[in-house]
């Protein structure tokens, strides 16, 4: 079984130096010290800002990957962190608002770029509760959609995006939008 690319430069053992490292799907495991370690994927967070008229705020990315594609706002979870925390601190950082969160919408797997880290999306919907949105350099703009209106699904930065917006959209039509 090939190597996760997690482990992508890894020769030796982080616990004794060995060399004897031996690479197995999403397990590494050294036979002189028997230390494992696994390939576990990066938590994000990211938000569904939804306005009153049920339109989404989607952005822009400035920088790769997806450079000049459009996401949804959020980020990757620090070591310690809780989820909506880590959604709240992003939104600061990228906005410069404060949301509130509402309803935990999924968890959808995806890889940060085509050679990049395996992440676990988590997704919640929210609604702006204080600020007006001003861009931080990770974004190049932002803008407000309706559901019927979405970009293509080519002109999205990563497919955990569309997911979101595709299970977002299921519950809208449905007749139980998330909040």
């Amino acid at each position: 079984m090939e190597a996760s690319p997690f482990f992508a430069g890894w020769r030796h053992c982080p616990e004794c130096g060995s060399d004897r490292l031996q690479l197995n799907g999403s397990k590494a495991s050294c036979p002189s010290c028997g230390r494992e370690v696994y390939a576990n994927p990066a938590p994000t967070a990211s938000a569904l800002l939804v306005d009153d008229e049920g339109r989404v705020l989607l952005a822009r990315r400035a920088a790769d990957p997806g450079a000049e594609l459009w996401d949804l706002l959020g980020g990757f979870v620090d070591e310690g962190e809780e989820g909506l925390a880590a959604l709240r601190r992003e939104l600061r950082e990228e906005l410069d608002v404060e949301i509130e969160p509402r309803e935990f919408l999924g968890a959808f797997p995806d890889t940060y770029g085509d050679d990049g880290v395996y992440t676990l999306n988590l997704y919640w919907t929210a609604r702006i509760a204080s600020g007006e949105p001003t861009l931080s350099d990770e974004l190049e703009e932002v803008a407000w959609f309706a559901l019927d209106a979405l970009p293509p699904r080519e002109e999205f930065a990563f497919s955990n995006t569309v997911a979101a917006l595709e299970t977002w959209g299921g519950r809208v039509r449905s007749g139980r939008p998330a909040k």
